[in-house]
């Protein structure tokens, strides 16, 4: 019963336009759970003709007004005819409610829209609306919903981002990198996806994850626990596991701050070509260098390109589209 005097308590507001956005919702519910009861049927038949305010222009199909009502009822003098009248004006009623409904529920719950954030030679960071932390880095493209609706919240990465997850047990957090999928409910972690490479890298920080191949070959999978990193390499379809002891750096280099320990240059070089989007020829001679120091990719290309150089012993010169470093 306190369902009923709550209906018509929203039911007269809603008739003089007088409900706020909360009561609009509640009045919409209880009218679908009552749409099938006589006495609410009635009520919405007796009362509608009594009142000349109408909903807002444009949003439902033009009701009849109080004087053509007064005559379509007078002009039947018999008592089915009037009970027949009021059915009708009940339904003009109870269409026109759905039809504003559908224009108010795009408001309230408009479609989910698609974004993407592409970075060229800048780093971006950003939330997602569950509160994920995402740090994009150079030369890479994050897909994703303004909103996360459903049992997965789905991203798609090309390129290279380091993520914060928020954590929720029942709505795991899935992003797609070409041909894997890599599955959390809430850590820390950084993919590597540049389509240009054939070597996929997933490595972990905080908590666990799990890789796993996308369509048919969805039963090729693995989880790795803090400091382990999946590798993944296109050509094979093979996916490995390794320790990867580093992997706290990756809370440094979100930020473009990488630390070389003995590296070979060609794994600088390649962080340069992602980093800086751009390409880059070793010398032969360089092929056995090593690197010790630390490198700031967020500066200007020239400074990193002197340090590196001064470091290994080498110098650097642009030819056309790319760059060569040479003994």
């Amino acid at each position: 019963m306190e369902e009923k005097v709550q209906f018509e308590y929203l039911y007269h507001h809603y008739l003089n336009n007088q409900c706020t956005a909360e009561e609009l919702k509640l009045f919409f519910r209880l009218l679908e759970k009552s749409k099938d009861d006589e006495q609410v049927m009635t009520l919405m038949s007796a009362t509608w003709d009594q009142t000349a305010i109408s909903p807002e222009k444009g949003l439902t199909p033009p009701f009849p007004d109080k004087k053509t009502t007064h005559r379509l009822i007078s002009s039947r003098n018999s008592f089915g005819m009037q009970r027949l009248a009021g059915i009708a004006a009940t339904l003009l009623i109870v269409i026109g409610i759905c039809f504003y409904w559908s224009d108010v529920s795009r408001i309230f719950n408009p479609p989910q829209e698609s974004k993407s954030i592409i970075t060229s030679t800048e780093r971006k960071q950003f939330d997602l609306s569950d509160g994920t932390k995402v740090w994009l880095s150079p030369n890479s493209k994050l897909s994703y919903s303004d909103r996360f609706e459903g049992t997965e919240r789905k991203v798609s990465l090309e390129g290279e981002a380091f993520f914060e997850v928020a954590h929720d047990a029942k709505h795991p957090f899935i992003i797609k990198s070409g041909q894997i999928n890599t599955t959390v409910l809430g850590t820390a972690f950084n993919v590597t996806a540049y389509k240009e490479q054939h070597i996929i890298n997933v490595t972990l920080v905080t908590g666990r994850v799990t890789v796993s191949l996308n369509g048919s070959n969805s039963s090729k999978r693995d989880t790795i626990l803090a400091n382990q990193r999946i590798v993944f390499d296109k050509i094979s379809s093979r996916i490995s596991k390794v320790d990867y002891p580093e992997a706290a750096t990756f809370m440094n280099k979100r930020l473009g701050l990488y630390e070389y320990k003995g590296a070979e240059i060609q794994e600088v070089s390649r962080d340069l070509e992602n980093q800086y989007n751009i390409k880059i020829k070793l010398d032969k001679q360089l092929s056995e260098a090593i690197f010790y120091g630390n490198l700031n990719m967020s500066a200007p290309l020239d400074e990193t390109l002197n340090k590196l150089s001064t470091v290994v012993e080498a110098k650097w010169r642009k030819e056309g589209g790319h760059y060569v470093i040479l003994k």
